[in-house]
């Protein structure tokens, strides 16, 4: 596995993965010049993205939706049929302020998700003046030459210059499951792109071995491109969520006809001189009143804004429909490197051929002698730049950049043999003294019984191996595992002048010695397993790492002192029936947790898990939500994650999971109060047609208009945007059958909104027959009364959701106030008052006012907390 075919150049050494590939003649890379004029010339590598429609075409797309046109045919019906302009034009402004309100929303919200993706802009390893560099991928330009490694998405169409065993899994472009192998000099120009065997589609993913490529097509003129390119106008497909907030709305617009065709007959019926015109503005009214035109907008912009949070703390939000799983999340599979741990690996000791441990730091020359050329050459990770994982960046420890570069330089890698979860080794091949060596590390299980001889350090000799001294080597490695620490073992062999496949001559090796590494757990680690088990979640830990070492970590965290149930153990006896049972799983392989996550999903379960490796994938995928590991995870794992921790800390998870809880509780606040203000409004209007129909209309189309304007604006989005309260996290997960509004749920809103009605009704009431107000004050007394309940009702909802905040939501004052004072500009401003048939009040009227549209809220909330007192004593609530 030598020269690719290039002048043998020595490769620079200043970053990861290229001497994978064998000597590269560097000078094939572009030059920053001649970059910058292709990328001049062929413009940014990104893919073609949906044309956003402008202002003016989206304002019309609002003003189409049925309510919108609904208020549009009345305001023409009451212009030209009734004569009543003023009344026209009022009906058309809020038609317009509602859909810019739905506009604003929209691109609040739309500038929430652009921001996310921006999170996840990928990169690419590229030669370019003759030294390695990571770009964006954006900036790639036809002729680069690109380095890839297994994990790694495909940033662009290359043609393959050089490949080492590299696998594709093009499943994005093909449908094909199985990865696809791609070899130099293979078929580039036919029809399908299956058959592209030479040919590395941007998009795809390395599950396998490495490659180098030069860039043939970039941004639009790729394959995937192509694809973009036909689908920038499909629109994606909505989230559980939005398809509950669709049949909602459904089912709402169905009763709206109903009670729309109800307030007609009863206007014709029992209200003198109405006629059919006024009957019909009346029904249409009531129907728009019926149904939260604003829920979807709100809903999206709570959804987004939210989304945006969890991204400012370090949790990237992939597919929205995570959200509303994370918040009935019961289970969490993590596991242990890089999540509970700092990810930061350090070489802490050296065992020698007869099993004594030295401290790396102060272990004698002669032996880091012998281990230094595997732990140096054997290797993918440099220095400065510091890349590579943290395992093979802790073998570095010991050594500088200078020296790196010296010994790199002067033994170049002749091809190499990757890890993978299979072998758990990995082998390189280089010049050593003139002798084509393997150098071979990889887990003491997977090296140890491949040795037939070991190093003497202080002779130079080898001697035989024998079982006895495996077994020494494997009792220090325990030992050291025990403590929390990973052991690998190292070691050569001798290839001769025939090339072969490196694999194969994994065999006969000369055991040069182990080192132990430790990687420490996080300081905020202990805490945030106790803030699991405090929201009511149960936490796994499924690693390939040896059992010693997780059981010790998990010891160090508060998981629990179990013994760990190791790979084989499953391989043997399966799965537990409850997987539960076994809190630590150790040296398993990906199949295995893909085992474990079914089981626990058969068992009822809602399982998060976290992976950042390709093997992965299948598990990712399969959990119920899929956490991505952002710093040292694989492209494949952040494609197929629904979310993505940049900072891989547990903390951000569990950061994750109580802002996914509160955002749904958020919803639910915005629909109860929507609702509840809806159904209240129908009832006051249908119960005075019945109860005082000498009155005649008791709110005017306009007036429900207003306070559908008022209501279902400032405070529901308010609402939608309330903080998260910490205590959330002290009750038990949402089921995951959990419905926003079921039945049950719509009888109590039912309820909640007669109680407003009836208070509103007896409001009205009291103004005409004991305080004998004229029907004109009677009217404007109603009418300001529903908007101070309603306002006030957002307070009592807030508080009826979830835990009582301690924290204030500073928006939901604000909106009260705006939504009170625009109230009080149509009651006291002479032009207002006649746009909107309100008079002024008397001392008395005001009072009732204020009497009439505090006691419905105060009503609700005295029982709201009668609620919370029996919950308490029965146990927190699981919704």
């Amino acid at each position: 596995m030598g020269s690719i075919g290039l002048a043998a150049t020595t490769p620079p050494h200043d970053d990861r993965g290229m001497d994978v590939l064998g000597p590269v003649d560097t000078s094939r890379g572009l030059t920053t010049e001649q970059a910058r004029a292709g990328l001049a010339s062929h413009g940014p590598n990104v893919l073609p993205t949906a044309e956003r429609p402008g202002l003016g075409f989206r304002l019309l797309r609002e003003l189409r939706e049925p309510m919108a046109l609904l208020l549009v045919v009345a305001a023409g019906l009451s212009g030209l049929l009734l004569g009543e302009v003023v009344d026209a034009v009022a009906i058309l402004v809020i038609v317009v302020v509602n859909a810019t309100i739905a506009l604003v929303l929209e691109g609040r919200a739309e500038r929430a998700l652009e921001s996310l993706q921006t999170l996840e802009a990928p990169t690419a390893t590229v030669v370019r003046d003759g030294v390695r560099r990571v770009i964006d991928a954006a900036e790639l330009v036809p002729d680069d030459l690109v380095v890839l490694q297994a994990g790694d998405r495909v940033p662009a169409d290359l043609v393959v210059l050089h490949s080492d065993g590299v696998e594709v899994d093009e499943a994005v472009l093909t449908g094909e499951s199985l990865p696809v192998p791609k070899v130099v000099g293979g078929r580039t120009d036919t029809a399908a792109a299956g058959d592209r065997d030479g040919l590395l589609h941007s998009g795809t993913m390395v599950t396998r071995g490495g490659a180098l490529g030069q860039v043939r097509a970039t941004g639009r003129a790729t394959a995937l491109g192509a694809i973009a390119q036909q689908l920038r106008d499909v629109r994606s497909e909505p989230t559980p969520l939005q398809r509950q907030l669709d049949g909602l709305t459904r089912r709402l617009g169905t009763a709206a006809v109903v009670i729309a065709a109800t307030a007609f007959g009863l206007a014709l019926v029992v209200v003198d001189g109405l006629g059919v015109e006024g009957a019909f503005l009346t029904a249409v009214a009531l129907s728009v009143a019926a149904v939260p035109e604003g829920l979807a907008a709100v809903t999206t912009v709570a959804l987004a804004l939210g989304v945006g949070r969890m991204a400012e703390r370090g949790a990237i939000v992939r597919r929205l429909s995570a959200v509303e799983t994370l918040g009935a999340t019961d289970v969490l599979v993590i596991d242990k490197t890089g999540t509970v741990t700092e990810n930061r690996m350090q070489l802490t000791a050296v065992i020698g051929y007869d099993g004594t441990v030295w401290d790396a730091a102060v272990a004698p020359t002669h032996v880091l002698d012998a281990v230094r050329p595997v732990l140096l050459l054997c290797n993918d990770a440099t220095i400065e730049p510091p890349t590579g994982d943290p395992t093979e960046r802790a073998l570095l420890d010991l050594t500088t950049v200078a020296e790196l570069d010296t010994i790199r330089g002067r033994h170049p890698r002749l091809g190499v043999a990757p890890f993978d979860s299979d072998r758990k080794r990995m082998s390189t091949m280089h010049l050593l003294d003139g002798t084509r060596t393997v150098l071979v590390k990889g887990a003491p299980e997977s090296v140890l019984p491949l040795g037939i001889a070991v190093l003497d350090t202080g002779t130079g000799s080898t001697r035989p191996l024998d079982d006895a001294g495996r077994e020494v080597l494997a009792s220090a490695a325990d030992g050291l595992a025990a403590g929390g620490q990973r052991v690998l073992a190292l070691a050569r062999r001798e290839a001769g002048g025939v090339p072969t496949d490196i694999a194969s001559l994994e065999r006969g090796l000369t055991i040069v010695g182990l080192v132990a590494l430790r990687d420490p757990p996080r300081a905020s680690a202990a805490g945030s397993v106790a803030a699991i088990r405090s929201a009511g979640m149960s936490l796994v830990m499924a690693t390939g790492d040896h059992p010693g070492t997780a059981t010790a970590v998990a010891a160090e965290i508060g998981l629990g002192h179990g013994p760990a149930m190791t790979g084989a153990a499953l391989r043997a006896e399966g799965v537990p029936a409850d997987p539960l049972v076994v809190r630590i799983y150790a040296r398993v392989d990906p199949d295995q947790k893909l085992a474990i996550v079914s089981a626990l999903q058969e068992g009822g379960h809602t399982v998060a898990m976290t992976g950042d490796g390709v093997n992965d994938a299948p598990a990712l995928r399969r959990a119920d939500i899929g956490v991505a590991l952002g710093e040292t995870g694989s492209d494949v794992a952040r494609e197929v994650a629904d979310l993505v921790v940049t900072d891989d800390d547990l903390a951000t998870i569990v950061a994750a999971v109580r802002e996914g809880r509160g955002i749904h509780d958020n919803i639910r606040k915005v629909i109860d109060y929507l609702v509840t203000s809806n159904f209240a409004e129908v009832m006051i209007v249908i119960g005075s047609l019945l109860l005082v129909p000498a009155l005649g209309v008791p709110l005017f189309p306009l007036q429900l208009l207003w306070i559908n304007l008022l209501t279902d604006g400032l405070p529901a989005l308010a609402l939608g945007v309330d903080p998260v309260d910490p205590a959330l996290m002290g009750r038990p997960p949402r089921r995951a059958d959990h419905r926003l509004l079921d039945r049950p749920h719509l009888r109590v809103l039912g309820e909640r909104a007669a109680v407003l009605a009836v208070v509103a009704l007896g409001t009205l009431w009291v103004a005409l027959e004991v305080l004998g107000m004229r029907a004109a004050e009677a009217r404007t007394v109603l009418f300001s009364t529903v908007v101070l309940s309603q306002v006030m009702l957002a307070f009592v909802v807030r508080r009826s959701i979830g835990p009582v905040h301690g924290e204030s939501n500073r928006w939901l004052w604000w909106s009260a106030a705006g939504s009170l004072a625009a109230q009080a500009f149509v009651m006291v401003v002479p032009t207002a008052r006649t746009v909107f048939d309100t008079v002024p009040l008397s001392a008395d009227g005001w009072v009732l006012l204020g009497v009439g549209g505090l006691i419905g809220p105060g009503i609700l909330a005295a029982r709201a907390a009668w609620v919370r007192r029996r919950l308490r004593r029965s146990g927190p609530p699981t919704g």
